[in-house]
């Protein structure tokens, strides 16, 4: 079982246990009491355990289906759960391919599809829904430094993202997508749209619904997505640096303007490996320039630090910093 869900399933049973140990009366029932005592401990013991099995635990999710697709407890069309899930899988090993070797090409295969791949692991009733998970726990030790247990967290993010009803929350989202992932978000919320059906996702932290407004409404912005990106050199320096929100500020020479947008893992990574403070350092900056247009929004325009490197200031600098403190 996904750990998530047997935590749930002890919390519930945790409280039912707590009911009847506060309505037993010692006095009455020694036993009966001393059952209920043990059984509350037990489980309170199991639940103290269940934050490092969800750590350790291989990548997983649980997909519950209602609406048309479903019928009663009893399943679910075969032809709908296959498809749903292949339209899963697909996000996850677009996105890991992504994570891994940036933005996909429009067409053609999928690069490391084949170490992506998620197990039908269990059968889940209620709203009927499959447990999906990784064979086997992410290796530290691999050699790429994506693991596909931070993918599958981020595919639930974004899907909630998309569906919500916050407008910043999904233009959170799309910054981190590619063309080519905004045709698997189509194809999935689509179907969703199509056969009348809900859906209740369950990773990580997240227990989330998408009902039919959310799917229609997600379905909608996805469809009606323009993305276009392209990558540009600047030279500048640097007037905002956060680590822990991958936040930069970069005012390039020549310029009022000032670029504001996240910082890429890997670029995190290299300036922690090569000890660099970008704050208030001049630097050469690769920079991806993605431009987002939706129906009835203005275009939206997303910048992403993809590299950078430190150089010394134009010579005539403190020239430059005087005029552009004036104008």
């Amino acid at each position: 079982m996904l750990p998530q869900l047997e935590r749930q399933f002890l919390q519930c049973n945790l409280s039912q246990a707590r009911t009847l140990l506060a309505q037993s009366a010692p006095d009455e029932d020694v036993i009966e009491h001393f059952q209920y005592a043990q059984l509350v401990q037990e489980l309170e013991n199991k639940l103290a355990l269940m934050p490092d099995q969800i750590e350790q635990a291989p990548a997983g999710v649980a997909l519950f289906f209602g609406g048309r697709p479903v019928v009663g407890s009893q399943g679910i069309r075969a032809d709908f759960g296959s498809k749903a899930i292949d339209r899963f899988q697909s996000l996850v090993s677009q996105r890991f391919a992504a994570e891994e070797l940036g933005p996909l090409a429009p067409r053609g295969p999928v690069p490391l599809k084949e170490i992506t791949h998620l197990l039908v692991t269990d059968v889940v009733r209620g709203s009927f829904g499959f447990v999906l998970q990784g064979a086997q726990a992410d290796d530290p030790s691999q050699s790429m430094g994506t693991t596909l247990k931070a993918v599958v967290d981020k595919v639930a993010d974004t899907l909630s993202r998309v569906a919500s009803q916050d407008d910043a929350m999904f233009d959170e989202a799309v910054a981190e997508i590619d063309e080519r992932q905004k045709g698997a978000l189509t194809d999935f919320f689509k179907l969703l749209d199509s056969e009348g059906a809900t859906m209740r996702i369950v990773e990580g932290e997240r227990d989330f619904e998408l009902d039919q407004a959310s799917v229609q409404r997600a379905r909608r912005r996805v469809e009606s997505l323009e993305i276009s990106d392209k990558t540009q050199e600047f030279k500048g320096q640097v007037l905002g640096w956060t680590d822990f929100s991958a936040k930069f500020e970069l005012r390039p020479y020549g310029s009022h303007e000032v670029l504001q947008g996240s910082v890429s893992a890997g670029a995190l990574e290299r300036v922690a490996a090569e000890g660099i403070e970008p704050y208030h350092k001049h630097i050469r900056a690769t920079i991806k320039i993605r431009e987002v247009k939706a129906r009835n929004r203005q275009t939206k325009t997303v910048y992403t630090l993809i590299s950078l490197e430190q150089i010394a200031p134009p010579a005539d600098w403190p020239a430059q910093a005087v005029q552009s403190a004036i104008s």
